[in-house]
């Protein structure tokens, strides 16, 4: 899995696999994993409002009715 920079919170992209995708991340916020799940918690905020955008431009026969949720089943 490569990973590319998108924000000054994200390490500059890698060429090789990351094996560990949870010490990368805090590894990129050096060793502060405070900083890290706030970072991920402002990806996860950003693409629900990204969900929400497409739920709402896209019509039910493009998906035969089914509609994204945000709760787990």
């Amino acid at each position: 899995m490569a990973l590319k920079q998108e924000s000054e919170n994200v390490c500059a992209e890698i060429n090789e696999q990351v094996v560990d995708v949870a010490a990368y991340v805090i590894q990129c916020h050096d060793g502060d994993a405070k900083a890290a799940v706030e970072t991920l918690l402002d990806e996860i905020e950003h693409l629900q409002g990204q969900l929400s955008v497409a739920v709402a431009a896209m019509g039910r026969g493009f998906t035969r009715g089914w509609i994204p949720s945000g709760e787990r089943e």
